[in-house]
Order: C-alpha cells, then structure tokens, then sequence
C-alpha cells in the first residue's frame, strides 16, 4: 500500500496517551502539524486526545472542521474480496472474522473537503492482525478497497494510501486513509494528520 511520509509524533503526551491503548506494534501514524489547514501541533494533539475519549465531534472541532451529513458504511465477512495485491494473498490465506468500512467528508471554513476511510478487521488472532498490520503497512503491497466516492454522491477519489495510519489492538487492525475531494490548499503533511486523528475513531 501506498504509505505517507515524514511521519513523525506531533508531541510526547500524544505519544504517552497512544502507549496506554496500542501494544507494541506501534500505534496510529502522526504527520508534524502543518500547512494548508493551519492547524498546529496541539490543536492536532487535543484532536487525538478527544477521539480517545469517544468525542469525534470534538476532535474535528479542535482542527476547525466539522463531518458531513453524508457517509457510507459496509460490514463484510470476506474480506479478501474487498482488498488486492499481497494484502488480499494473506487475507485469502488468513481470512477474516469481520470488516468494517465507512467513508465520510469533513469540511472546514475555509471550503475544503476531505475524504476519509477508516477500516476495522478483526482477525482470530493477535498475530495474524499483526502480520496484516506489517504487510498493509508496506508500501506497494496492495489494500483493503475503500467504499468508492460514488456511495456519497462525490466525483471518483484517488484514495491511494498515500495519506495513511494504522494500529493495532489485540485481533483488530485498524487502517485509515485521508485525501483531498479537490486539488485545494491542503498539503500533504498535513493529510498525514487528519489520517492521523481519523485512525482513533471510535468504532
């Protein structure tokens, strides 16, 4: 999968937060606050510490932006048939127990959108979550297909994976996607944030 880069942690007390709820994998991804959407660090530090707390609401707040009515979820069993490349291999040689997938629009005021899609897949077990964490997170071997666009009544949206985080708890992984609906004013770290914060949604 196409990954982000230039990831680093936004600021130690997200770092500590994120430690109580991931295990060793690592946790959700954090671009450096930046650009487009004027956010800075620790507005994107109180975004993260909301979803934490269950308040998505909150946390699109704290960034200035606001989710749109329109969203489009699906709960899948096979989930291979809904992923390619390597991913899809080891999700027909591992199956699945579960996939959730939703995709929704935030807006902020100054006329952006940005498209975003979290997935939820739960496994048997930890180590197969893992293995599928370790192979999703490499770049080039493929994804879990995002909801297309047209389920939301929007133009095709290249969600590459370029803008991507990921965690992990126990037997689920938990990957997340943001890209912008129009070529606008938001630069690519920042995108890693919003990918970031939307990787801590509550499912």
């Amino acid at each position: 999968m196409a990954k982000g880069t230039g990831i680093v942690v936004a600021a130690v007390v997200i770092a500590l937060v994120l430690a109580n709820h991931e295990d060793d994998d690592g946790g959700a991804a954090t671009g450096s606050a930046s650009g487009g959407g004027n956010a800075s660090a620790a507005q994107f530090a109180a975004s993260r510490q909301a979803m934490l707390r269950g308040e998505p609401t909150v946390a699109w707040s704290r960034l200035g932006m606001a989710r749109t009515a329109k969203d489009a979820s699906r709960r899948d069993t096979d989930c291979a048939s809904h992923s390619y490349g390597q991913v899809r291999r080891y999700l027909r040689r591992v199956p699945c127990r579960v996939m959730d997938r939703v995709l929704f629009t935030v807006d902020d005021k100054g006329g952006n959108t940005i498209a975003i899609a979290v997935a939820w897949v739960r496994f048997d077990t930890p180590a197969a979550a893992r293995e599928f964490k370790r192979i999703d997170d490499t770049w080039g071997t493929g994804q879990v297909r995002p909801l297309p666009g047209s389920t939301l009544g929007l133009p095709d949206i290249r969600l590459s994976g370029q803008h991507y985080a990921s965690r992990r708890e126990g037997s689920l992984t938990v990957v997340a996607e943001a890209e912008e609906v129009a070529d606008g004013e938001l630069d690519d770290a920042f995108l890693d944030e919003i990918a970031g914060v939307a990787v801590l949604l509550p499912h």
